[in-house]
């Protein structure tokens, strides 16, 4: 048995697959889903959808688990994405193309050594950013949920346990209004790009329906 589908349960003939994650904390199952003809939001086959149930037992997993089959099934009958973009989604896309901008910039400028502007990037969206809209899907962000980032944001440390302000003691409880600032062309920036990759993958996906849709029977 592989090491990844520790105490292995299989249902609908193999096409669920529950399992145990090795050296996890807690013994929360797991579930690995095949569905024929799942695709993402850009059009591109998917193979299974692995997450976890969040449930320790086993008859509660199984329950969860054959709803998602259910839901999957119907998505891939009705050609509709099985995967959302999320925000971890858009910001590795939008990292990834920043960094090598701000890397640009420093090398033509003649600048060496360590990156301010890109540690701070770095430094900010692991300790903020990531921890608050993780793997938040697009179409489930409200306007309210992006709006209490802010507050979230500026009481962070007020809240933060006293282990983790002695390990980072250059910490400001209340940020500064220029790092506020940054961080909004940040959040900006990186929303800008969740509108662009929403946008190509709609016509994507209308593409595909006119071609289903023309397929001669």
């Amino acid at each position: 048995m592989s090491k990844s589908y520790l105490n292995k349960v299989e249902l609908k003939d193999g096409n669920i697959i529950l399992f145990h994650r090795p050296n996890a904390k807690k013994p929360i199952y797991h579930m690995r889903i095949h569905v024929r003809g799942m695709r993402d939001v850009y059009g591109n086959k998917v193979t299974y959808v692995q997450e976890s149930t969040g449930e320790t037992d086993l008859e509660e997993a199984k329950r969860y688990a054959l709803d998602k089959y259910d839901d999957l099934r119907l998505r891939a009958k009705k050609k509709e994405p099985v995967k959302q973009l999320t925000f971890h989604d858009l910001y590795v896309m939008w990292w990834a193309d920043k960094r090598q901008r701000l890397e640009a910039a420093a090398f033509a400028k003649g600048r060496k050594g360590k990156n301010q502007r890109i540690s701070w990037y770095e430094k900010h969206s692991k300790r903020y950013w990531l921890p608050y809209f993780a793997d938040m899907k697009l179409d489930e962000m409200t306007q309210a949920f992006v709006q209490g980032y802010w507050t979230w944001r500026m009481t962070y440390w007020k809240r933060a346990s006293e282990e983790e302000r002695q390990r980072y003691g250059n910490h400001a409880v209340t940020p500064a209004k220029k790092s506020m600032d940054m961080e909004q062309s940040a959040l900006r920036e990186i929303a800008a790009t969740g509108k662009t990759e929403v946008e190509r993958a709609k016509r994507k996906l209308d593409s595909m329906r006119g071609a289903a849709a023309r397929r001669p029977h």
